[in-house]
């Protein structure tokens, strides 16, 4: 490698050889504008290596190597632990601050008004502190610069040479709240005035501080903070209000702090309806700070605050002394209300064997009064109410009733509440039991429910369908790790591949049509919150279930196989390959999918009611989902028959509502099916057999538009079996009568469809000829021989990461050397204008994307190409200088803008000054593939 040679203006060029072809691009020096006079401002440090060394060579060094300030975290809002407790408009500013704190100010704390008006309340060293934990940077006082001029002449008027006076810094504190969009205020101007006593105090200065007293204040102070105590009158134990799904602050909280993006607004818990504006979005909130009138935009979180859950429970009378609870055919308990907040709970035990859907039969009275746990179903309180899940008035959001068979008319009431036909019907058992079908059951693979699996670390996955199992001994076998595998090119278990990093979903959304044990014909699935595993229906019922299935990958890689591209190209171009960063892309695609941000939790019947549409099995009318299950019904009054029967009308129910899931969950469908797309557009493969990213959304498309009906079909032959069947015993065994007590077989389903569309993520819009893997030549025009102007060199089509263009470059794939535009604006004549050439990757210029004029063909074909850079479509010409390189040969420069006549008069510009021997080479860019 030569040595670095600094240079006053340098344009990327192409060599041209004694031998009559371009040979290597190369950085050259201008030096014919420096002694012309001519200005630049592109000041690049250029190594030129030996023209027989280039393969990976060209560098530019002309960014300068990041700093601190340049590599430190970008803006984020503020952390709360990184923030103490002091008064709310104080903490306004100190959490403002923080928001404000970036990389490249982090030592210049004084040059941020709200930093400023924050210390004097805060601290300054208490400040510091605070910056330096939510930054991670070291930060002190004496390497703060000085307090800037300009804020410092707004907090005195204007006059620079005045000292800061008690009401120039009332007015700047209160200026500051106004400026930053606070909810929150002093409580009254001593709590400012006694920050402004501490000033002076420290500085000694009397009853005004110059501005240097002020800035060593400000850089050697650490004086204790005033902390004044915000207070709220004590909250309720309990209210009555409509069910609200969303977020509320936790009890005996003062104040409550919401994100969104950099963002971070604190707010004191409200005593009346308020409205907070949160980057831009508008909250109503009730008192007592709980969101209304729409859902929580996904985008906000109100930090610490805790999720309602929905209880059916029958609410007891107000203001009585006693409960009292009754239950058919003649239970009744008297119980006295507890008489304070801290007294203990009453116990009370229902009739024996009278079970809630936890299979209990006791519950609390709790002062209040207030009923603690669940009461059985049939436990009526005679002058109470039951709670209707149902929206507030003024509700305009989206509703999901998380309890739509529940009723208000039986649990009001103080008589029975059971009919005489129904009274002697079995109660659904609380376990769910039905076992996979039989091509489902994938125990050796990959599960849904991994924090259930054995543990492995070769774990291979089946048809795309992840199973919970039940096993002799669950304790023993802690969570697995993921693989993904490929059987048909001799991927599977034992070379499968892992993720090593362990994946299990915690808090998260619970797709749920309610328990078994409440019965009923219920298919309205419910989204629920929940901070951890869900009880479902037993141990082992509730699986954590990928949204977009890790066996995907594996069905697509094998559709590509049976359409021609060989397990040799699959394998060495993506399972083993290496990517930008390092890891195969075969891991990289199985960690865009093991996130927990594709999990949510669900019952069993529900994930096998996916199995069956997702493997695309169990379709026929004669062979539907759960037949082997559904045969074994003898009887309407064995235990194991009833129990049979109801966990079929269970799982029935649950396919009936499949497709409400998957239309639930197609948001976070399409963004995991996004992220493959985007991760296969970084591929560029040895050779163009294939356009990854285009194929795997032409292939997913054609794959999820059969689910809808694949729902409603198997959903609706899985009902008829059940009914036949159940016909079928009732004339072997009952007069041809089915009890009452099985409430779907009168009901029937009605059986929930999608739209598949909202699944798939756009398909890309790449240019359809040369694509990534493609190798060829560059032809810069025709030069005034009638000769063509050739690279020598080879280059490749790049997978960029796109879904709209490619990168172009001299490597394997983008990580390698690839084009990109130095800005040429300084030279005269050249406004807007780039010059475009090879270099390596993270340097300081902008990519320039290849954007090959396919003109609706496909495969390798000889066509112009342009370039885009920063979102513009440039148009280029390319500039023979005629000059002798320093590195041997003849520059040529590619020079694009936004016009082919500004790309031209560019150049003419640069020749006219510069290169008076030189010419413009005739005609456009081609790419000439090899």
């Amino acid at each position: 490698m030569w040595p670095a040679i600094h240079v006053v203006a340098t344009l990327l060029s192409w060599v041209h050889s004694a031998q009559g072809g371009l040979l290597l691009p190369m950085m050259i020096p201008g030096a014919p504008l420096a002694s012309s006079g001519a200005s630049s401002s592109f000041n690049f440090s250029v190594s030129l290596p030996p023209a027989t060394s280039y393969s990976s060579a060209f560098s530019v060094s002309s960014a300068a190597a990041p700093t601190a300030s340049t590599t430190s975290s970008r803006k984020r809002a503020a952390i709360p632990a990184c923030l103490k407790t002091v008064e709310l408009s104080c903490l306004n500013l100190a959490a403002n601050c923080i928001d404000s704190v970036k990389g490249g100010n982090f030592n210049n704390l004084w040059g941020i008004p709200s930093c400023v008006a924050a210390a004097t309340c805060y601290g300054v060293g208490d400040l510091i502190t605070s910056v330096e934990c939510q930054t991670g940077f070291t930060v002190t006082n004496a390497a703060q610069a000085s307090l800037d001029g300009s804020i410092y002449a707004g907090m005195v008027s204007g006059c620079t040479s005045c000292a800061l006076t008690q009401q120039n810094y009332v007015d700047f504190y209160y200026g500051q709240l106004s400026a930053i969009g606070t909810a929150n205020w002093p409580s009254s101007n001593a709590i400012v005035q006694a920050f402004w006593s501490a000033i002076t105090a420290w500085t000694a200065t009397g009853l005004s501080v110059p501005y240097q007293n002020f800035n060593d204040w400000l850089h050697y102070s650490s004086y204790p903070t005033i902390v004044t105590t915000t207070s709220t009158t004590a909250v309720a134990t309990f209210t009555q209000i409509p069910w609200n799904p969303n977020p509320a602050p936790t009890s005996g909280a003062i104040s409550e702090t919401f994100v969104k993006s950099t963002t971070t607004v604190i707010i004191a818990i409200p005593k009346a309806t308020t409205t907070v504006v949160v980057a831009g979005t508008t909250l109503t909130l009730a008192p007592g700070g709980t969101p209304i009138n729409v859902p929580l935009p996904s985008g906000v979180s109100i930090l610490s605050a805790t999720t309602p859950t929905w209880n059916p429970n029958i609410i007891p009378p107000t203001s009585v002394a006693s409960v009292t609870f009754t239950a058919p055919p003649s239970f009744t308990t008297i119980v006295a209300v507890p008489t304070a907040s801290a007294a203990p709970p009453k116990n009370i035990t229902g009739p024996p064997g009278d079970l809630n859907i936890r299979g209990e039969n006791w519950w609390l009275l709790v002062f209040g009064p207030i009923i603690g746990g669940l009461l059985p179903p049939d436990i009526g309180i005679p002058g109470g109410s039951t709670p209707t899940a149902a929206p507030p008035a003024d509700w305009t959001g989206e509703w999901s009733n998380p309890e739509p068979t529940s009723s208000t008319s039986t649990k009001s009431s103080s008589a029975s509440t059971s009919t005489s036909s129904s009274s002697s019907c079995p109660q659904p058992t609380a376990v769910y039991s039905l076992s996979d079908d039989s091509e489902n059951a994938d125990w050796d693979g990959l599960g849904a429910d991994p924090d259930r699996r054995r543990s492995s670390s070769t774990i291979a996955a089946r048809a795309g369908r992840c199973k919970p199992h039940s096993h002799p001994n669950p304790s023993q076998h802690p969570t697995m790790l993921k693989a993904m595998t490929l059987p048909i090119c001799q991927i599977t278990t034992g070379n499968a591949i892992i993720n090593p990093n362990t994946v299990s979903l915690g808090g998260g959304i619970y797709y749920t049509i309610g328990l078994k044990a409440l019965g009923g014909t219920n298919t309205g699935l419910s989204q629920i919150n929940v901070n951890g595993r869900p009880v479902g229906n037993g141990g082992g019922t509730v699986a954590q279930e990928h949204v977009f299935e890790i066996g995907y990958i594996k069905q697509f890689f094998e559709s590509l196989n049976n359409n021609g591209i060989s397990c040799t190209w699959i394998v060495n171009n993506v399972y083993t390959r290496a990517g930008w960063d390092g890891r195969t892309w075969a891991l990289s695609l199985l960690q865009d999918i093991d996130q927990t941000a594709n999990m949510v939790w669900v019952d069993k019947p529900m994930n096998q009611a996916k199995s069956n549409v997702v493997n695309q099995n169990k379709a026929s009318a004669a062979d539907p989902p759960q037949r082997q299950n559904i045969d074994k019904i003898t009887d309407f009054s064995t235990p194991s028959s009833v129990n049979l029967i109801q966990d079929a009308e269970y799982f029935i129910r649950n396919f009936a509502a499949l497709g409400t899931y998957f239309g639930s969950t197609a948001a976070t469908f399409q963004a995991t099916a996004l992220r493959i797309q985007n991760r296969l557009a970084q591929v560029t493969p040895s050779t163009p057999d294939i356009n990854l990213p285009v194929a795997f959304n032409s292939w997913l498309r054609s794959l999820v538009n059969s689910y809808p009906a694949g729902c409603t079909s198997r959903a609706a032959n899985v009902f008829n079996y059940y009914r036949n069947k159940m016909s079928g015993v009732a004339n072997q065994h009952n007069n041809g009568v089915v009890p009452q007590c099985f409430p779907l077989f009168p009901t029937g389903i009605n059986a929930q469809s999608f739209a598949w569309q909202n699944l798939v993520p756009p398909p890309p819009t790449l240019p359809s000829c040369n694509i990534p893997g493609t190798q060829g030549s560059l032809q810069f025009g025709i030069n005034p021989n009638g000769s063509p102007e050739n690279a020598l060199i080879n280059f490749r089509v790049l997978g960029a990461g796109r879904s709209d263009l490619y990168s172009f470059g001299t490597g394997s794939d983008y990580s390698d050397p690839h084009f990109v535009a130095a800005d040429i604006s300084s030279i005269a004549g050249c406004g807007g204008a780039v010059n475009i050439g090879p270099s390596p990757p993270g340097t300081a210029y902008p990519d320039a994307f290849l954007s090959p004029q396919c003109n609706g063909q496909t495969g390798k074909r000889t066509v112009p190409v342009s370039f885009v850079v920063n979102g513009q479509s440039l148009s280029c010409v390319s500039l023979y200088s005629n000059v002798p390189a320093s590195g041997g040969g003849i520059g040529i420069f590619i020079l694009c803008a936004g016009s082919t006549a500004a790309a031209t008069s560019c150049a003419t510009s640069v020749m006219t000054s510069n290169y008076p021997t030189g010419h413009l080479l005739a005609g456009p860019l081609l790419f000439i593939p090899s």
